[in-house]
């Protein structure tokens, strides 16, 4: 009967947690489909792209993992990283796509909107919600 009892009350506490967050807006429905802002991709959509993937993340993080022919971009030496990119990109002309680690991480976004005004003919968009290995 206690067994019973402990299993309702852990029952009745996960449904009543997951409702509150749900419906007070601490987490997204996940039926709901989240908008994207302008000049976002999901990674779903560029997997299946042939794009040229750029590595915002620390020098550390893409030296543990990326994204394959990931190119890792040097903010601090912003004009070296770009003249990869560049070099890349006229080669075979196709979309890039900036990511960094998570959705909180604005650096793929400050990223990509610098290259839109050095490369104003790329389709450039930042990864929504980031890349983990």
């Amino acid at each position: 009967m206690s067994l019973i009892r402990e299993f309702l009350l852990i029952a009745t506490i996960v449904v009543v947690g997951s409702a509150y967050s749900l419906f007070s807006g601490l987490a997204p429905a996940p039926w709901a489909e989240q908008t994207l802002a302008a000049g976002e991709i999901r990674y779903g959509d560029a997997a299946v792209l042939d794009v040229i993937w750029v590595d915002a993340r620390s020098e550390t993080a893409f030296a543990e993992a990326h994204l394959p022919e990931a190119l890792w971009f040097d903010i601090e030496n912003w004009d070296n990283s770009l003249i990869e990119i560049v070099e890349r990109w006229l080669t075979a002309p196709r979309p890039i796509v900036v990511y960094c680690s998570s959705e909180s991480c604005s650096t793929s976004r400050d990223v990509a909107e610098k290259l839109r005004a050095d490369l104003p003919d790329a389709e450039i968009y930042s990864l929504k919600g980031g890349w983990t290995p």
